[in-house]
């Protein structure tokens, strides 16, 4: 076998992509070049007076070689002593093998051995050697060209030692992004975990959803979710919330729909004492309170124009000026806001600002209906069927293959909400049996609909059922009457939507904040009002 050129034999050894790998194809490149039999290669310690076994092949592994002492005095191995002097040594095989011979020392055999002590500058350019001894045990050679090979160990093992820290370098590179790589798969998989929990499901569109949260809750930005009622748009900004890096913070959320008109500034804002009637102390708004944490704003599209402008003041100062205060205080959180209304219609219908929108729609995230989260019905539904068993410490209820066709062809107009509440009427309706039925999944949505949306004639039969006839207006007056008639109305709608304000606002066509303001008094516990007129 032809030896191997020194250009080809470095080429070899700069397609090496590891140590390990580099210092076997080395040691192949060089028994391949001077045609010797066995290798080992030594380097001084940091006080030079040993040599210590760097590497090996065709004889001893690295582990039982000795190591050689080198200092002057001692009794050394003649090899070494020439060595001291000069960069090459020949020795013929001897006639017997001796323990003292360092052929049979190295390599459990005696022969002709060929030693080199190469000196290899340092890469910092300094003045000082490094020295590596290169014994090779041969079976014939002449002494001038095993000489000659002596410049071309030099040059491959200056080579060698140039490329070692590099790839050195490259495999903790390696390994470091590898590691990061790994710890970034685990924090994903924890994000993932975590979302799972909260935002159940398996479907395309709501993993899309869960990918987009663990994408912007590191940052600061706003962000405006956006869904149908009891799709998940509050689930959505608690999860973006436990991701963020205000997770530490409050978290603090308000229906701005809910709101009486007249209080909404001062929820929103805070006020000082004396600002106006009744205000008796300081009080810290909404706003104030979320500092340092979150601030989700629910039905952003219900706040008046002039609150909008305030707010987006707050926004882009990061300062706030509570009502009836003479200085700004400075606060700082992450608004999250959510609408079921399309504000670019309400841009264009002059009830919603351009610039607020702008601004807090930094980001946006749509929470899909569940009627169009695919497989999700099924997965949900029984899902909350088992959340409901461990709560009430019972095992968990399954769906008949009926119940699955009436769940899959069910409007759930209420969505994720309106599907949790079902299974909650389903599973008391099946009390006596381990599996909802087809018909007992239709009782409970038929529960599910409201009495007041049966017929086109509810009103006038909460009108007869209280006896709101001509003898009672002519005894009582139209005002108490028509009070009255009211309040017994509101008890009827807040009771069959099961107090979903915006579904009553919808049924009984009227601003959710009109409902808001008659429901201000209104005792969901009791079903009573505690003033009426």
């Amino acid at each position: 076998m032809e030896a191997p050129s020194t250009t080809d034999a470095l080429m070899t050894l700069m397609t090496c992509r590891s140590e390990n790998e580099l210092r076997a194809v080395m040691l192949k490149t060089v028994l391949a070049s001077t045609k010797a039999q066995a290798i080992a290669v030594y380097l001084p310690d940091i006080t030079g007076r040993k040599l210590i076994p760097f590497a090996c092949d065709g004889g001893l592994p690295v582990a039982r070689l000795p190591q050689l002492d080198n200092e002057v005095g001692t009794e050394r191995f003649r090899e070494l002593d020439v060595l001291q002097t000069e960069p090459f040594y020949f020795g013929k095989t001897p006639n017997s093998a001796k323990a003292q011979d360092l052929s049979t020392a190295l390599f459990c055999r005696h022969g002709a051995l060929v030693a080199h002590r190469i000196l290899l500058e340092t890469t910092e350019g300094q003045n000082t050697h490094n020295q590596v001894y290169v014994f090779l045990l041969v079976s014939a050679g002449s002494a001038p060209r095993l000489q000659e090979e002596h410049h071309t160990l030099h040059v491959l093992w200056r080579s060698y030692f140039h490329l070692s820290p590099l790839l050195h370098s490259l495999e903790n590179l390696q390994k470091t992004e590898e590691t990061q790589v790994e710890k970034s798969k685990h924090q994903k998989g924890q994000v993932d975990s975590m979302l799972s929990d909260s935002l159940v499901g398996r479907s395309p569109q709501i993993i899309q959803v869960r990918e987009k949260i663990a994408q912007y809750a590191q940052n600061k930005y706003a962000v405006l979710v956006q869904g149908e009622t009891g799709a998940g748009k509050e689930v959505v900004a608690r999860s973006l919330h436990r991701l963020s890096q205000f997770s530490e913070g409050p978290f603090i959320a308000e229906n701005i729909a809910a709101l009486p008109e007249n209080l909404i500034e001062s929820e929103l804002f805070g006020y000082k004492k004396g600002a106006f009637t009744g205000a008796i102390e300081n009080r810290d708004g909404l706003v104030k309170r979320a500092s340092g944490g979150t601030l989700f704003l629910d039905e952003i599209g219900d706040l008046s124009v002039d609150l909008q402008v305030k707010l987006l003041r707050i926004l882009q100062e990061k300062k706030l000026r509570p009502l009836g205060g003479s200085k700004d205080e400075a606060v700082d959180f992450r608004l999250i806001c959510a609408t079921h209304v399309n504000l670019k219609q309400a841009i264009e219908e002059g009830k919603f600002r351009a610039d607020l929108f702008y601004r807090i729609t930094q980001l946006t995230i749509d929470v899909p209906p569940l009627r169009r989260r695919e497989g999700d019905r099924v997965y949900l539904a029984r899902y909350f069927l088992q959340e409901i068993a461990v709560s009430n410490g019972d095992t968990s209820k399954t769906l008949s293959e009926e119940a699955i066709a009436v769940l899959e062809a069910a409007e759930l107009k209420g969505n994720v909400r309106e599907l949790q509440n079902c299974m909650i009427k389903a599973v008391f309706l099946a009390l006596d049996t381990d599996e909802i039925s087809g018909s007992i999944l239709k009782q409970a949505m038929n529960e599910q609909v409201p009495a007041v949306v049966a017929s086109d004639n509810q009103i006038s039969s909460v009108a007869s059922e209280k006896g709101y006839d001509g003898l009672l207006l002519a005894e009582q007056g139209l005002r108490t009457v028509v009070s009255n008639f009211e309040l017994d109305l509101l008890r009827n709608v807040y009771s069959q939507f099961e107090g979903d304000r915006s579904k009553m606002a919808d049924f009984l066509k009227i601003p959710k904040r009109t409902l808001a303001n008659k429901l201000s008094k209104f005792n969901c516990q009791t079903m009573e009002f505690d003033h009426e007129n």
